[in-house]
């Protein structure tokens, strides 16, 4: 019997703690490839390579000399992948180097002959959907090695030259002949020495392909799958769903590009609930909802909320200025439609989010903060995430004509994967570009916007002013973007040394990453090994015990802030009136935030406040269909501490992790009029 070929899959996922990915593309290509017996008897399938990890542990499982090595290249194994193929073309001259996914240049955007003259290793780039490419270019090897008219590749012939074929593969919308790597076993292997270790596995789920929206910043609907969408059958993915469950997989992450738009979408949040509730697991879903969000995407939401299944429901904007969206090919929803759903998932209780991104060309400073206002009065309760702008490969907004149409700048910046495991030092550095200016933002006013940003986000996301900016809205009128403003650039008269030092975090951040080049993650070792986002730093150190405790000092100091900014606003409420108010929404803001003092607690505790004005009721109902006024009314408060057996990396779990999306950060609550029984 003839020796079969050796094939080795790379693809390198990012790793949280004891959680990684199961390798969903290598599957997928040995699924689809086993399905031909003459390959399936002519190669030898070595084990999936999928840990991120020092080079030499990686180059450590090539017990066998390789024939055919692939490599799936994305943003953070790209310079990875390239410093493995290098040292196995290196030992291994006459190994064929094949690399896809979306960092591998596209056609028509990218010149592919400079890309892998750049990368003289790689003799094969896959340039769209790889299962059928990668199944021709195995049976080809079997006879020769020219490559360059299987459509969707490039190939590298020995003298070097370039050859590429750009025909087009016939459009399928149906995927099922694609056959899942969950339910041919590919990866029971990898669950059997899960039992083994402290090794937990995340899973992708794959129910579509494709994207209907051309927006200019992403991948999606343009880097080779495309705009119209393909599907896999619905008993393949609901049958993937099963076996996650009987698998005990934790976290499952949803392909799925506008989760809800499409009619079996329903179907398919109902067995996944269906399944949690037979087998435990999956514990969370994760997905990306439809853009064109509407009351379908309303009765997924609160299914999977009810069934504690989902971690946040998405409301993406990206941007509310008109020019921004025209400039990047996007249609948001109707403002109306969108403050009708806030009101809806906020009357349930349904955690909510929305996603902003900095950076994009036709935003300005105006426009920023006038965004950010539109949305946080219109019912953004729990969460708003801004973004730096990332150039992304095979992005319309990657091409020299349009960086040069609007005047895009970027700045290459180390990799740091938020609430991915820190990096150690002998591990390759990845990289990312985020644009710093625009035809319409400077520099200086990027640099101004993301200091507001991190402001907004520690004070409205992670929710140590939101309170407060809520009660200036409603009394005094002030739109939330100019206290915000007021803080973030430090036109406060009060020594406030707490908000000052922060303030001075995010300004060395934004140096490192501009002169240096560094990323903008931050390690805390007391919280774990995990880089944490800019404002999640500042919320873990301001919720440190202090002084008086209790995250007293920081409301101390937030009152100063807050007293010198009526001041300069010119407030004509009287002295007395005002001092109440304003002391009374800040001890209710303190009441729910957690804080560090709680670590020391042996046991849950509650503990009950007593307030002059409806401040609990006021906040509870101010965002929902029946909202209330802040009126003289006694009422009581009672709040629920919890046990975090002196555990810093608990606290942070369960505040940032596992609460910040989720909406369960805040400490909970109930209240009831003084007098009550």
């Amino acid at each position: 019997m003839p020796v079969r070929k050796t094939v080795y899959f790379n693809e390198f996922n990012v790793r949280m703690g004891e959680f990684s990915y199961l390798p969903l593309v290598s599957g997928l290509l040995r699924a689809y490839a086993e399905t031909f017996p003459k390959i399936k008897d002519s190669y030898q399938f070595m084990p999936f390579i999928y840990e991120m990890a020092q080079p030499s542990k990686i180059l450590a499982h090539y017990i066998q000399a390789p024939d055919l090595v692939a490599f799936s290249s994305v943003s953070w194994n790209e310079q990875l992948n390239y410093f493995i193929a290098s040292k196995i073309k290196a030992q291994y001259p006459d190994c064929l180097i094949l690399f896809g996914g979306p960092n591998v240049p596209m056609p028509p955007q990218h010149d592919i002959v400079e890309w892998m003259s750049q990368y003289p290793f790689i003799d094969i780039a896959v340039r769209a959907e790889g299962e059928e490419p990668f199944v021709e270019i195995l049976a080809r090897f079997l006879e020769s090695e020219e490559f360059g008219d299987i459509p969707g590749i490039a190939f590298r012939r020995r003298d070097g030259i370039v050859e590429f074929c750009d025909l087009q593969r016939p459009f399928k919308r149906n995927l099922s002949e694609y056959p899942s790597p969950y339910l041919e076993g590919l990866y029971d292997d990898l669950l059997v020495r899960q039992e083994a270790s402290k090794q937990q596995w995340q899973a992708i789920i794959e129910t579509n392909r494709g994207c209907p929206f051309p927006c200019t910043f992403c991948y999606w609907g343009r880097g080779g799958l495309g705009r119209k969408y393909k599907y896999h059958d619905m008993d393949r993915v609901l049958a993937e769903i099963e076996w996650m469950g009987k698998n005990r997989i934790k976290y499952v992450f949803n392909a799925d590009s506008n989760f809800g738009m499409n009619r079996r979408d329903h179907e398919i949040a109902d067995f996944i609930v269906a399944t949690k509730n037979r087998y435990g697991f999956p514990d969370k879903f994760r997905t990306c909802f439809g853009k064109n969000t509407d009351e379908k995407i309303f009765q997924i939401g609160a299914l999977l909320h009810a069934n504690e299944l989902e971690k946040g429901i998405t409301l993406a904007r990206q941007s509310n200025d008109e020019t921004t969206l025209r400039n990047i090919r996007r249609q948001n929803i109707k403002m109306s439609t969108y403050v009708n759903l806030q009101k809806m998932f906020n009357d349930e209780n349904i955690p909510v989010y929305s996603e902003l991104i900095l950076g994009l060309p036709g935003e300005t400073v105006d426009s920023w903060m006038r965004g950010v206002d539109e949305l946080l009065e219109a019912g953004t309760r729990n969460q708003l995430f801004v973004y730096p702008c990332q150039v992304f490969a095979n992005t319309e907004m990657a091409e020299a004509d349009y960086l040069r149409k609007f005047q895009i700048h970027t700045k290459r910046i180390e990799l740091a994967e938020i609430h991915g495991t820190a990096r150690p030092a002998d591990w390759v550095t990845e990289y990312e570009d985020i644009v710093i200016s625009t035809y319409s933002m400077s520099v200086d006013n990027w640099r101004r916007m993301l200091r507001f940003s991190y402001v907004l986000m520690l004070f409205h996301s992670l929710k140590l002013g939101y309170h407060l900016m809520i009660y200036l809205l409603d009394d005094y009128g002030i739109k939330m973007s100019v206290f915000l403003n007021y803080v973030s650039d430090r036109k406060f008269k009060a020594r406030a040394p707490l908000f000052r030092a922060e303030l001075d975090f995010y300004d060395s951040v934004m140096d490192r990453m501009l002169n240096n080049g560094e990323h903008r993650g931050t390690v805390l070792g007391d919280y774990g090994d995990f880089y944490w986002d800019v404002e999640e730093a500042s919320f873990l150190r301001l919720t440190q015990p202090h002084e008086t405790g209790w995250n007293a000092d920081f409301y101390e100091q937030l009152k100063e802030i807050a007293i010198d900014f009526l001041d300069h606003a010119g407030s004509d409420i009287s002295g007395e009136e005002r001092d109440l108010k304003l002391r009374e929404v800040l001890l209710y803001a303190q009441c729910r935030i957690p804080s560090q003092s709680q670590l020391a607690l042996r046991s849950p505790q509650e503990r009950e406040r007593v307030f002059a004005y409806n401040v609990p009721e006021y906040f509870d109902k101010r965002f929902s269909t029946n909202p209330v006024s802040l009126q003289r009314k006694p009422q009581v408060m009672r709040v629920s501490y919890s046990n975090y057996e002196n555990d810093e990396r608990k606290f942070a779990r369960q505040t940032i992790l596992w609460g910040r999306k989720s909406g369960t950060m805040l400490v909970q609550h109930s209240f009831r009029d003084a007098g009550d029984t």
